[in-house]
């Protein structure tokens, strides 16, 4: 692999650890992030990241072409007492086109149903302590160029189609 990862912080959206992340007592919220590339990346891991009252996280991308959104990951059931990266064999990992959108949804439930809430009185808002809420991910791209990621599409299409023969050599 000639690609490097890259450790840059992308702002998939502003403000959530700063207040504008509301959870109200006894209440649901749910979040959206989206950061687009102008060229292509395939998608190594994702490891959301929320504190007590998360219990959801999705990864979508979004074709703004075709209009199409395709499913990346979903965890539900999510609890803060395990924050796991969530690694893609490079075989299958999400490839994204330049100009697609990385979508992250996370959901929050305040609610005494939650048995990771230690109080569904309190209104909860963004920040660093174990009582407020979080809403983002780590998730680690690789860079590519319009030659790679063309050639891992390639190779992806063609064992896809000697599956669907059913002569899978891999």
């Amino acid at each position: 692999d000639i690609y490097q990862q890259d450790l840059r912080l992308y702002p998939l959206r502003e403000g959530y650890e700063n207040g504008h992340l509301i959870v109200p007592p006894h209440g649901y919220t749910m979040t959206q992030g989206f950061h687009s590339f102008d060229h292509p990346v395939r998608i190594d891991s994702f490891q959301p990241h929320g504190h007590l009252r998360m219990n959801a996280a999705s990864l979508e991308k979004f074709d703004p072409k075709t209009g199409r959104t395709t499913p990346i990951s979903q965890i539900s059931n999510w609890s803060a007492t395990w924050h796991h990266s969530h690694i893609y064999d490079s075989d299958v990992a999400p490839l994204l086109a330049p100009g697609e959108v990385l979508v992250i949804k996370q959901w929050y439930d305040n609610t005494a149903d939650n048995p990771n809430n230690p109080d569904p009185d309190q209104w909860v808002y963004g920040g660093s302590r174990t009582g407020d809420e979080m809403s983002h991910a780590w998730i680690a791209v690789t860079h590519l160029d319009d030659e790679g990621f063309d050639q891992l599409v390639a190779e992806r299409r063609e064992r896809e189609e000697r599956s669907l023969a059913g002569s899978d050599d891999d």
